[in-house]
């Protein structure tokens, strides 16, 4: 298929090119038998858990995202026929180029000279999946034999969409990604050495943007993570379904319905006819969290074979062992290999059925989705560490009727942080932000808010950010 590595040049700035991944299926026979068993247990992993989900969509959608990614996979195999990965995979650098430039260009056009202020977006990326794909730039422009000026100009723009768009989580992919070149003798030095510039140049800038970098706090992802724990416990072996989850979650970040960050800095929002579809793009910015919410433990542990297949048909080969780490780094605080994308996570399937296509053994496979499973859990094991503070009490609570302004006040609060969430029958809404433990807590309910019960909950963090489950808790029933 000649047109192949056309239309990977292309899909970064056109990703409904993507949608033809079903066309590549066939090319899935070519898979040893081994792969293609390991394949199998992933698409059961989505199915058998849907189709006792209690969301009725559960299994349609699941079926949708088997064929997809398996048709992604299909392309990676083609790909992968008679050429090198770096040859196969060279005209993806020319696409995020042109991704890169256009980047630039749509962050002038929405903020004009307060460009320099504000965080590098696009109208299709976030400025967290733009910074990865940044990242991404910059791994492909060190192990793929460019002529040295396309190498150069992807490297250079690869590292200053990252440095300008903030993203702490392509900062972790990088981190990873040179890592992981340092198993196999490649380019990883080079890697772990430009990040270290991208750093110096970053505490060298006076920029709110750059100074992000440096915060350890999670932006509220805690609150996300929290959601998606407690729909995993009230569904522990079937999930709630793929892409259902975002039902579950929507309001608990950014609201029950969001936009692109440039497409909103233009003044658009969401139309009332998009506004019941919100959850579709809403994530648990944890891929271990996000696969335990749709599908319980059978599609947690469906994807970690899956991933660990992935690597250890990589293994040995620097540039694909490298990128697959990446997406595997961005995993512990986003949802980089979700699917459909803007042709982000697409990319991550295709670089699986590269490496599929090399061959892989079991015991490898196995060893590495354990460690996989390690590092996206990275955050809770930190958590479990950590020293509790003394319990607090609740000293009053003047809640009115589902309108008006609440109040609360905890006795020996002090070093916890408190939220304050409505419930409603699936998702869950912050009541502001958060407050110390030791602040009188008021909290206002929304103006919008239709009839019916709902559950108001303080819950109490412990101060450090990382600690994204709650030590305490209050709940009352409100009617409005």
């Amino acid at each position: 298929m000649r047109w192949l590595p056309w239309a990977l040049a292309l899909a970064p700035l056109f990703p409904p090119l993507a949608l033809l991944a079903p066309v590549f299926l066939p090319w899935l026979k070519r898979l040893s038998p081994w792969a293609l068993s390991l394949l199998a247990l992933y698409v059961l992993s989505l199915l058998l858990p849907a189709g006792f989900a209690p969301e009725p969509l559960a299994l349609p959608l699941a079926l949708g995202r088997a064929i997809y990614a398996m048709g992604l996979v299909g392309a990676g195999v083609a790909l992968a026929q008679g050429r090198r990965p770096g040859q196969a995979l060279a005209p993806l650098g020319v696409g995020f180029l042109l991704l890169y430039a256009s980047s630039f260009l749509a962050s002038y056009w929405a903020y004009g000279d307060k460009v320099s202020e504000v965080r590098l977006s696009h109208p299709f990326h976030s400025p967290v999946g733009l910074g990865f794909i940044g990242a991404l730039g910059v791994l492909l422009a060190l192990y793929v034999r460019y002529p040295w000026p396309l190498r150069l100009l992807l490297g250079l723009m690869g590292g200053a969409v990252l440095l300008l768009s903030g993203s702490r989580g392509g900062m972790l992919a990088l981190l990873l990604g040179g890592a992981g070149g340092l198993l196999h003798r490649g380019r990883g030095v080079w890697a772990l050495g430009l990040m270290g510039l991208l750093l110096f140049a970053a505490a060298s800038l006076d920029t709110p943007v750059a100074e992000r970098f440096f915060q350890l706090h999670l932006s509220g992802r805690e609150g996300l993570w929290l959601r998606a724990y407690e729909v995993f416990q009230a569904h522990p072996w079937t999930g709630v379904g793929p892409y259902v989850l975002g039902d579950y979650l929507k309001g608990t970040l950014f609201g029950e319905c969001f936009l692109f960050p440039l497409l909103e800095a233009k003044g658009l929002a969401c139309p009332d006819w998009l506004r019941p579809w919100g959850g579709l793009w809403t994530f648990a910015h944890n891929h271990l969290l996000q696969a335990l919410g749709e599908s319980g433990l059978p599609g947690a542990l469906g994807l970690l074979l899956l991933v660990g297949g992935f690597l250890a048909g990589a293994w040995g080969e620097g540039l694909l062992f490298s990128l697959l780490l990446a997406f595997i780094g961005m995993g512990v605080t986003d949802n980089p290999f979700s699917v459909p994308s803007p042709f982000r996570g697409e990319i991550f399937f295709l670089l699986g059925g590269m490496a599929l296509a090399r061959g892989a053994s079991l015991s490898r496979a196995l060893a590495l989705a354990g460690g996989v499973a390690l590092v996206w859990a990275l955050p809770f094991l930190y958590l479990a560490t950590r020293p509790a503070p003394p319990p607090p009490a609740l000293l009053y609570a003047a809640i009115p009727p589902g309108e008006g302004v609440g109040f609360l006040r905890f006795g020996g609060a002090e070093g916890y942080r408190v939220q304050v969430w409505l419930c409603g029958e699936k998702a869950c809404q912050r009541l502001g932000w958060e407050w110390k433990g030791e602040e009188v807590v008021g909290f206002s309910f929304p103006q919008d808010l239709p009839p019916g019960r709902y559950r108001l909950r303080a819950l109490l963090f412990r101060q450090h950010r990382l600690a994204q489950r709650p030590l305490y808790a209050w709940e009352w029933e409100v009617v409005r």
